[in-house]
């Protein structure tokens, strides 16, 4: 009796450590097929990542260079001109400035700001350089009429900017206009319609919504102190 427990016994404990070692099998051994399954999986993650954040560069380096290009690309006719600096000069000296355009585009001014705002009486040329100095675009408009019409498109196109806050400042420009002072306060900018910025100068006569809303878009909020 003794001797046929002892033989149960083993042959039991011997099945036990079969049945064990062929689940560890199982767990450790995957088949040819799932190895070669988890490595395609394995590579496509890795193709995904590399593919990805080539992607994500060329978008970032894309964008970068479009930027650059939206910042210094002329828009229009527009033209550069060379700075004139930034001195202040005494608020309501009336000797006009030999600036080189016209309408201004960078020189001595006043040192306090118009307030941005749709203007229908000029104000003195410097005067709103020292806003085109704090980032501002100036929109100027010349007419013998006084053009009720072209006022009211220029408006429609400004208006906008000014109740989002953004720098721009609209007015006519008139060379028969002299001020507060004995000589013409304004020069004749021969076209009915002109643009200025800190060094930039698009002028023409056919109003064009676009083009005004791209040169203030490139140009406005853009400070120029002398840093």
């Amino acid at each position: 009796m003794a001797t046929r427990s002892r033989s149960r016994k083993k042959s039991r404990a011997k099945g036990g450590r079969h049945s064990q070692q062929d689940v560890r099998g199982r767990l450790a051994r995957p088949s040819r097929q799932e190895v070669k399954e988890i490595a395609a999986k394995r590579r496509l993650r890795q193709n995904l990542y590399i593919y990805g954040g080539g992607a994500i560069l060329i978008a970032i380096v894309a964008l970068v260079i479009y930027v650059n290009i939206r910042n210094t690309a002329p828009v229009g006719e527009e033209e550069s001109f060379a700075s004139q600096g930034n001195t202040h000069i005494q608020q309501g000296s009336a000797s006009p400035i030999d600036y080189n355009s016209t309408p201004p585009t960078s020189g001595p001014h006043y040192p306090g700001l118009a307030p941005w705002d749709i203007y229908d009486e000029p104000i003195r040329y410097e005067q709103v350089v020292h806003n085109m100095e704090d980032g501002g675009v100036i929109v100027y408009y010349q007419c013998e009429d006084s053009c009720p019409e072209l006022r009211e498109q220029l408006a429609g196109v400004v208006q906008p900017y000014l109740d989002s806050g953004r720098h721009v400042l609209m007015m006519p420009n008139d060379p028969n206009w002299t001020g507060f002072g004995s000589q013409s306060a304004h020069r004749d900018m021969e076209a009915r319609i002109a643009l200025t910025a800190w060094q930039r100068l698009d002028k023409f006569d056919e109003f064009d919504a676009g083009r005004i809303r791209a040169f203030i878009d490139r140009y406005e909020g853009i400070d120029h102190h002398v840093r």
